[in-house]
């Protein structure tokens, strides 16, 4: 493990779908999008973003993965047994995204960034953070916040 974060055992809400996740996120954010939405059946996806060699004891096997847009820039991956989120996969499989509902010590978590798809919102969302709107800002602004974390990472060492 390479920083001070203390592991945590990740699942599904059925806990029939668990890994270990060894490493603070990158980045949080709290994604408006209505794919997001169908696929959480919430009104937003808060989610962190890791890199697949943060996690352990991952069983992929328990998990089906969809894409609900082409071309599949995330595939998320339901629970086959409850049927509810487990794991996100993006970039070749490189990078996880974990709903922050999969964490069972949220307040080990560094805090949400930023809004994306805020355009897309059912509700207001009364707090201080950015909020941005539309497909291009909202993927600019991830791939900022990715590349800042990975910079952190390189920079720590």
């Amino acid at each position: 493990m390479s920083d001070d974060f203390t592991p945590q055992e990740g699942s599904c809400s059925c806990y029939s779908n668990t890994y270990t996740i060894n490493h603070t996120p990158m980045a949080r954010f709290i994604c408006h999008c209505t794919i997001c939405q169908d696929y959480t059946g919430k009104a937003y996806n808060d989610v962190t973003v890791l890199l697949k060699s943060d996690l352990s004891e991952l069983e992929i096997d328990k998990t089906r993965f969809r894409s609900w847009k082409m071309p599949p820039n995330i595939s998320r991956g339901l629970c086959k047994r409850c049927h509810k989120p487990s794991i996100e996969t993006a970039v070749g499989g490189n990078l996880v995204l974990i709903p922050t509902d999969n964490y069972p010590d949220k307040v080990a978590l560094p805090e949400p960034a930023m809004h994306l798809f805020y355009n897309r919102r059912i509700r207001d969302v009364d707090d201080n953070l950015p909020k941005y709107e539309g497909f291009v800002q909202s993927q600019s602004m991830v791939v900022k916040e990715l590349a800042q974390g990975l910079y952190k990472r390189v920079t720590k060492r």
